[in-house]
Parts: C-alpha cells; structure tokens; sequence
C-alpha cells in the first residue's frame, strides 16, 4: 500500500469513529436547547420571571461552553423577553445589565447569513430599550431602530419576528415620531399569520405576544370584539396563559358589556 491511500484510509477510520461522538454531542445540544426553549416558554404564560432570570443565567453559560448559532439566538430571544420586564417594573439596573450583555451578543449574530433578519430585528428592539432607559435618546436612536427593522425586512419580508418588531416599533412610539396604531395592528396581523404557517418551538411565546399585541392594537383601533376574539384565540392555543386568562380578557370582554 502506498503512503497516499494509507492516509486515506486513516483518516477514513477517524472520522467513522468520530460519528457517533459527534451525533452524541449534537442530540445533547438539541435536547439541553429543547429544555431552555420549554423553561422560557413556561415562564412566560405563568409570569414566572424569576425562572426566567435563572434560565437565561443557564444558557449563558451553556453558550460558553458550547458556541453555537442557534443557542445564541436562542439566549437574545430570552434576553429579549425579559428585559422589558425590567424595565416596566423600575429595575432598570437589572435591565440595563442585560441589554449590555444582548448588545454584545448580537453583534456575534450578525457574522451568521441565517440570522441576518432576526438580528436586524433584535437590533431595533434594543436601541427602542435604549430609548426607554434614556428617553431624550430618541431623537437620535428613534430613526435607528426604525432603520434597523427595515432592514430586517429587506432581509426577510417574511419573516413572522421581524413584522412582530415592526408593530412594537409602530405601536410604542409616538405618532410625532411615525408611530401609528393601524400601521402596528396591521404588522402584528401579519406576523400572526406569519408564525402560523411555520411556529418554531423558540417562536411560541412570540407567538402569543404577537397575538396579544394585535389585541391591544385593536383596542386602540375602536375594534373591541375583534380584540376579545384575539385574546380567546391566545388561550386556546395555551390555556393556562395567566396574563391573558387573568388580566387581559376580562378587562377586554368588560369594554364590550
């Protein structure tokens, strides 16, 4: 046998007994992944953001040790859900802290084609926390995140995250400034329509939010029925969802007696 097919046959050895230990590594992430994506989602139709706050601790460190695209999306999208939480109930310190972290997460985004979209999207919704957290930004920051979304929609005009963030990015911001509750409730349509047609297991609290966000959009819009039809379809898909069930469709369904 010569040197060149005994190399070969080497390295063909190699990596057959590499598989197994890779396909083993690869159903782990998956699973450990799978366990984050259920913690957050549970978390967040029982409004339990202190579970949140430990899961997002975890997968900081998982990412660590395992970089993947995916677990670092994953951990944005987390970030992404909690910390407006901070900064609605005044920890803005805490909320502060994360978006730091986010910031600097997403620019490792950015360097994936795939995400390019959702990264986009991320980007305008932390410069809108920005805003939040130094509200005399928004001259300046206000025209990036509107910039940012439509990049993101350039990107992926089909994308169900990417229209969720254009209907905050319309929704939350003044009309001065381009906000527009119609704008916002039509973008919220779409995303719904959008997640329908392919909803990922990362994507069901987006989901839901989306669907509450068209919801108040409809209420803004003098469009109270369509707005408790939105909010029963959010509790068929996830009954035990306690923001809605509790809070959102009685006071919903009182505007219509």
């Amino acid at each position: 046998m010569t040197i060149a097919p005994l190399r070969h046959t080497i390295l063909s050895l190699v990596l057959f007994l590499a598989l197994p230990a890779v396909s083993s590594s690869n159903a782990i992430s998956q699973n450990k992944r799978t366990e984050f994506q259920d913690r957050i989602y549970n978390s967040f139709i029982s409004g339990d953001m202190r579970s949140w706050e430990r899961t997002i601790a975890e997968m900081e460190q998982y990412y660590s040790a395992f970089p993947r695209p995916d677990m670092l999306y994953d951990l944005l999208l987390a970030r992404y859900g909690f910390i407006p939480y901070c900064l609605d109930e005044d920890k803005k310190d805490l909320g502060r802290q994360h978006l730091d972290k986010a910031e600097e997460e997403l620019e490792r985004l950015f360097v994936y084609s795939h995400y390019q979209a959702h990264a986009y999207a991320l980007r305008g919704a932390f410069l809108g926390f920005r805003i939040s957290l130094r509200p005399l930004s928004a001259i300046r920051l206000g025209p990036r995140s509107y910039r940012a979304v439509d990049d993101a929609m350039e990107a992926d005009p089909n994308n169900p995250v990417v229209w969720m963030e254009r209907g905050n990015t319309r929704f939350y911001t003044p009309s001065t400034f381009g906000g527009s509750k119609e704008e916002a409730r039509d973008s919220y349509k779409k995303a719904v329509e959008l997640f329908e047609n392919n909803l990922q297991p990362n994507q069901r609290w987006l989901y839901l939010n989306s669907l509450v966000g068209l919801a108040k959009s409809y209420q803004y819009t003098n469009q109270e029925r369509l707005a408790v039809a939105t909010l029963e379809k959010a509790l068929q898909f996830e009954p035990n969802f306690k923001w809605v069930k509790d809070e959102l469709l009685p006071e919903a369904r009182s505007r219509i007696r």
